[in-house]
């Protein structure tokens, strides 16, 4: 199993010197890959809840925390800058609300110029608000996302180029640079639902499921299989991943979820997730009060992990 980390991209921590002391400190502890999140705006007066909240009466809640937002691929590129070895994820790039020829130009652009270290997540977003703040439909966005993935597979390989879809046509073109891996970036397809599972057995490099326990993530890695055999595709075709908090603590609380206790603890949970069949474990941290217990926090799960 390989990991990553997720870094803060949002919120008080997300500052350049912050982002550039996280992202090489993982170079340094050997992590695989740093991961930022995506989001456009902070509408105000939501209406949408978040899919993944557990709470038995999750409710919407405040987007003052996704106020202040650095845009991923942006900010990914200024961390290439600035490291050498580690991979460049983003968990979930919300695919739809962007122009697919424009989504395919940063992608090209980012992994060329990073020397390939891209790893794109590709979500169908969930906040209808942020779709309205950018004029695009929140219906049908699972076949918008599908028919803007065909553009940009068509962009990434090279020559002319024109797709005739449901939501997007585009006249002949040519574009490059094209990306340094061939044929494109790894495509992880984000959601834990059957959408998503299916779409990643379809035309996905990886599915990247969501704070999922092993027993919840065991029949859904099944299902996936499926979907890949009944698609022709080999099981080794598509990478498992799980995004999922991550607290290390020097004695396990007395009631805890999945990843969360001393290291022992940890690994047992590890262990139980590679018998589901995870491959790679993107680790998000808990919230910190400055650089330095981010920092701290960081080095705990970074050695907990790898």
């Amino acid at each position: 199993m390989r990991f990553g980390i997720a870094l803060p991209n949002y919120g008080s921590l997300a500052e350049p010197a912050t982002l550039v002391r996280l992202a090489r400190l993982a170079e340094e502890l050997s992590v695989d890959s740093i991961w930022l999140s995506d989001h456009l705006v902070a509408p105000i007066g939501v209406q949408s809840i978040y899919p993944f909240d557990r709470r038995p009466d999750a409710k919407p809640g405040d987007m003052g925390v996704i106020e202040h937002f650095y845009e991923p691929m942006i900010t990914l590129a200024y961390l290439a800058g600035h490291t050498t070895r580690v991979r460049l994820g983003i968990s979930a790039y919300v695919m739809p609300c962007r122009n697919p020829v424009l989504t395919a130009k940063h992608v090209a652009t980012l992994d060329a110029l990073s020397g390939g270290r891209l790893i794109l997540g590709i979500g169908t977003g969930w906040l209808r608000e942020e779709f309205e703040a950018v004029a695009v439909p929140f219906a049908h966005r699972g076949h918008r996302t599908d028919d803007y993935i065909a553009v940009c597979k068509a962009l990434w390989s090279g020559g002319d180029v024109r797709f005739d879809g449901h939501h997007y046509r585009l006249r002949p073109v040519r574009s490059g640079p094209l990306p340094a891996q061939r044929p494109h970036p790894p495509l992880w397809i984000a959601g834990n639902s059957a959408a998503a599972i299916e779409r990643a057995a379809r035309v996905g490099d990886g599915w990247h499921a969501i704070d999922l326990t092993p027993d919840e993530i065991a029949p859904l890695v099944a299902q996936l299989r499926e979907r890949l055999a009944a698609h022709g595709r080999p099981v080794d075709a598509v990478t498992v991943s799980l995004r999922k908090g991550v607290l290390v603590r020097d004695s396990p609380p007395s009631v805890g979820r999945p990843l969360y206790g001393d290291r022992a603890a940890i690994q047992r949970d590890l262990d139980a997730y590679r018998r589901a069949g995870v491959d790679y474990l993107v680790a998000g941290l808990r919230q910190a009060k400055s650089a330095d217990e981010a920092v701290e926090t960081f080095t705990a799960v970074a050695r907990a992990l790898v």
